[in-house]
């Protein structure tokens, strides 16, 4: 089979091209470019429109974590003191009082949940932009760390201890835990769930005895920027109908 070029349309060929001047505009219809010059070019960049909702979910768990970490994360204190022992109302504090007298854990869980998100709006924003270790493995590393130091935090809150006087005994204050640190601890923990769900939804694989955990990711939506879409219907097999 031989292409042929478009029949000349009619009344004759088309004009010619005079020497040295401009080609003669086509009449509607006719080959050639569109009015104004060259082919619109594609739209790029991302549609959120086509964004994975649990992604939505992943980045959204960072942000709340780094909202909640300024509301109420500490809230009064326990005081213990000459054999005596009281909770005060001391005020509220947030997760990054007092760093080094015991805020250390819950300090470094919102750097890293909020790392977590970041990097997974990297891998939909920004792809061109690789890290050493895939993203998505990174960001569920990320949340994994956070939920881990959160959790210690439970149990470690910034205190600070004393001497009332000789003889009289020490006193000894602990901040007690507010509405924005367990809110936190909630958001950290289905962050790490969610980025758990979209490494298997999008192929990747744990490390070592981890790939072993349960394919949780199995469930739920496959699209979206990164992941593997939906297995198309099969193709019909061409040849001639039965009894041909």
């Amino acid at each position: 089979m031989t292409f042929q070029p478009p029949p000349p349309p009619p009344g004759g060929n088309p004009p010619a091209q005079p020497p040295g001047g401009t080609p003669p505009a086509q009449p509607p219809g006719q080959w050639g470019p569109p009015p104004g010059g060259g082919y619109p070019a594609p739209q790029g960049g991302l549609d959120p429109k086509t964004v994975n909702p649990l992604d939505w979910g992943i980045i959204g768990a960072g942000v709340l974590a780094f909202l909640f970490s300024f509301i109420a994360f500490y809230d009064g204190a326990d005081v213990e003191a000459a054999g005596h022992s009281a909770t005060i109302d001391s005020g509220t504090y947030s997760a990054w009082h007092d760093v080094v007298g015991g805020g250390f854990f819950s300090w470094f869980a919102m750097i890293f949940a909020i790392l977590g998100a970041v990097v997974v709006a990297m891998e939909l924003f920004a792809p061109q932009v690789k890290l050493p270790v895939a993203n998505r493995l990174a960001g569920l590393g990320l949340f994994a760390l956070a939920a881990l130091f959160e959790i210690i935090g439970i149990f470690v809150t910034p205190s600070d201890s004393g001497s009332l006087g000789i003889g009289q005994g020490s006193i000894d204050v602990s901040l007690n835990h507010g509405f924005g640190f367990w809110v936190s601890l909630i958001v950290i923990l289905a962050g790490l769930v969610l980025s758990l769900m979209r490494l298997q939804q999008t192929g990747g694989r744990l490390p070592g005895a981890l790939s072993s955990l349960p394919n949780i990711g199995q469930h739920g939506p496959q699209g979206g920027p990164g992941g593997a879409g939906p297995t198309p219907p099969a193709a019909p097999d061409y040849g001639p109908p039965p009894g041909a």
